[in-house]
């Protein structure tokens, strides 16, 4: 296993996002997002997981915000057994204060953390956010 490829998509019926802004003053912007998706293999298109986050935005100047992407996904095998989790974070700077990530340009990061089959893996994660909402991942295991 050197690779994991899938995809998720904020269009999706089953993607949920709630969002708790902790101050909207004019100057000092900050909220927490919960995020919930299925994540699917990027070729039998069958679902393999979620992806869950929790995220944080916060304001540092005028229509400037930090956007800090807490991100893990939660991978199942055939029988809806739980077989691991790869955890991730990314940190991005937005002229609006949303979570979602900038349409085109690749966020990468590495792996923070992982359990189950993933426990002792290292590697790298690339997310491509497209303009139809649908975020492609691949996973690049580097052991």
């Amino acid at each position: 296993m050197s690779e994991l490829k899938f995809y998720f998509s904020t269009k999706d019926g089953e993607f949920t996002s709630v969002t708790s802004v902790v101050d909207k003053s004019d100057t000092n912007y900050v909220s927490h997002a919960f995020v919930r998706c299925p994540i699917y293999d990027f070729t039998s298109h069958q679902p393999i997981g979620y992806k869950v986050s929790d995220d944080y935005v916060q304001q540092v100047s005028e229509n400037k915000y930090i956007v800090r992407l807490n991100n893990t996904y939660l991978f199942y095998d055939k029988d809806g057994k739980t077989t691991g989790t790869i955890s991730w974070q990314y940190v991005f700077e937005n002229t609006k204060p949303e979570i979602y990530y900038p349409v085109g340009i690749p966020a990468k990061s590495r792996i923070i953390t992982s359990t189950g089959i993933y426990e002792k893996k290292n590697g790298t994660v690339r997310l491509y956010p497209k303009s139809n909402r649908t975020r492609n991942v691949t996973i690049k295991f580097t052991n």
